[in-house]
């Protein structure tokens, strides 16, 4: 027992940070701190009651005979719910009086405090082994990758690499370990003397790396001594960390170079575009020569751009539209610098890099063949001596207009020319004379004829003319042809002369039918004849 007077315990209580009672002799309450109260939940009025009301456990706590002691039990607040505490009891003498301080202390708190601490450590323990083999899954991916590659921290601290890396490295190999700077293992690669780079001044390159190495992305390709070809991809991660790549693109930068001496010194033209803008990215020397444009200003233009604009817009729409790679089909005209023009067929390769898509144009200039073609077509057409249309390429004409003036309800006039006196130019002056002569008489008879009339040579000395006309203009245009070949020829430096004599037959009265009307201008050319010659019939045939 404790000599105490009952002010001196009641302060001592009162200095207690914890809940603190004052309880009597006869387990009353004299004094209750603010904690006890607030613990109790029944306010002030806590005073002067049973201390068995709030533990009702006190009276077996009471009966213990130490004067100071712990123990655990239970306390009932105010609205029913108990919560697990610990006592500490201190008693005191008082003027005659026993006093006994209570001490309590909430256990819920401690153990909260203590389950928590408990699940940090777990916690702690958790994401510490997560984090160990995470490290260890990134290593083994590092690993895996078919790159040198190494990652650093955001003070830019070696943390990870894999063995491409040291590899690629040898100078810095047996210096590599985590937490070392970046900047120590470049100045030992510079101090090494086996640095693979060519590095003139080491000063300048260090900086120069190091603020390649600060940049969010870099990306950076560099030749080494040995001749290989390496290229730094650097990336800034989220966390102010670096993870940085090592590729060797030897292959790669020999193949580029393959295709570009395969590209300079090919003797086909051959461009490089985009494949969305088409704009000129390359030329060789065979397209410069072909298009007559310096390359510089080649390389400021589309490939669109030697085309007309309707041409090349759908040059542009089939470029852009490719799936796959095109065989060339459709033979385009371009423009050269000098205002020529010549006909191309263009092969296209799609070439793609990473997401950059690019097209390879090899262009075949095929105007010498389109030339032969239309000459191969315009002899298969034309009389080969005087230039006019010949017996197929009249009856084409023929055909069409029939169908033409018998849907349009109109009229169309045939004449068939005979030259009177042509074989005796022939047997007289010799066959040059009489091919002039020919040549002669298909200039004069294009000389009366209208915008839209066609003249043809049928064979030998025989020609017929189509016209949109009616039997009236027929025969006008049949007396001027009598009167134009009716003048001497100037030939070999004589002057020759002839007649002709011809036979018109007219559409729809003579009918549509084409052999039908060359028929009926036949028989009126026959009529010609025996009437003279030097004259024109027209058929009376009905259709």
């Amino acid at each position: 027992m404790t000599d105490f007077t009952g002010a001196d315990a009641l302060m001592l209580l009162g200095a207690v940070p914890f809940a603190s009672l004052c309880v009597n002799a006869s387990g009353i309450i004299v004094f209750a701190n603010e904690a006890a109260i607030a613990m109790s939940g029944a306010g002030a009025s806590i005073a002067r009651t049973p201390v068995s009301r709030m533990l009702p456990e006190w009276h077996s706590v009471s009966t213990v005979a130490a004067n100071s002691f712990r123990r655990e039990t239970v306390l009932l607040r105010n609205d029913g719910s108990a919560i697990p505490v610990e006592l500490s009891l201190v008693r005191f003498a008082s003027g005659g009086d026993d006093l006994t301080g209570i001490v309590i202390r909430d256990l819920i708190d401690e153990k909260a405090l203590e389950s928590m601490r408990l699940e940090l450590e777990r916690q702690n323990d958790a994401a510490l082994a997560e984090a160990k083999a995470a490290h260890r899954r990134l290593g083994f991916i590092i690993d895996m990758l078919p790159q040198a590659a190494c990652v650093f921290d955001a003070e830019d601290r070696y943390v990870l690499w894999n063995e491409k890396y040291a590899a690629l490295y040898p100078e810095i190999a047996a210096h590599l370990r985590p937490g070392i700077a970046f900047r120590d293992i470049l100045k030992i690669s510079l101090a090494s003397g086996k640095i693979a780079e060519v590095v003139d001044d080491a000063e300048a390159w260090l900086e120069e790396r190091m603020a390649r190495h600060m940049m969010p992305v870099s990306q950076h390709e560099q030749m080494l001594r040995d001749g290989r070809w390496l290229r730094h991809d650097d990336r800034r991660t989220p966390d102010g960390g670096a993870i940085g790549m090592r590729i060797d693109i030897t292959d790669l930068k020999r193949r580029e170079e393959s295709f570009r001496l395969l590209f300079d010194a090919n003797p086909m033209p051959m461009m490089v575009c985009d494949a969305v803008t088409l704009d000129i990215l390359a030329v060789n020397h065979a397209a410069v020569v072909l298009y007559g444009f310096a390359a510089e200003v080649m390389l400021e233009k589309r490939v669109t751009d030697f085309h007309a604009p309707a041409e090349g817009e759908r040059l542009g729409t089939t470029l852009r539209g490719l799936e796959g790679d095109c065989e060339a089909r459709t033979v385009w005209r371009q423009k050269t610098a000098s205002g020529g023009e010549h006909h191309v067929l263009i092969y296209v390769r799609i070439l793609n890099e990473g997401t950059s898509r690019r097209l390879l144009l090899t262009i075949a200039d095929v105007s010498d063949r389109v030339r032969a073609e239309a000459h191969a077509t315009h002899l298969a057409h034309h009389d080969p001596l005087t230039g006019l249309p010949n017996r197929m390429r009249f009856r084409q004409r023929l055909e069409s207009a029939l169908q033409t003036a018998a849907r349009d309800g109109e009229e169309l006039a045939v004449h068939y020319l005979d030259l009177d006196g042509f074989k005796p130019v022939n047997d007289t002056f010799g066959h040059a004379a009489g091919d002039m002569l020919l040549k002669e008489v298909a200039e004069r008879l294009k000389s009366v004829l209208r915008a839209g009339d066609l003249v043809a040579r049928l064979g030998g000395d025989e020609f017929a003319i189509l016209q949109h006309a009616s039997a009236t203009t027929a025969a006008e245009v049949a007396n001027r042809c009598i009167s134009v070949l009716g003048k001497p020829f100037a030939i070999a430096n004589r002057q020759i002369g002839i007649s002709v004599s011809i036979g018109i037959a007219v559409a729809p009265e003579s009918g549509f039918d084409p052999d039908e009307l060359m028929s009926a201008a036949d028989t009126a050319l026959y009529l010609a004849k025996a009437s003279g010659k030097s004259t024109w019939r027209r058929s009376r045939t009905a259709a």
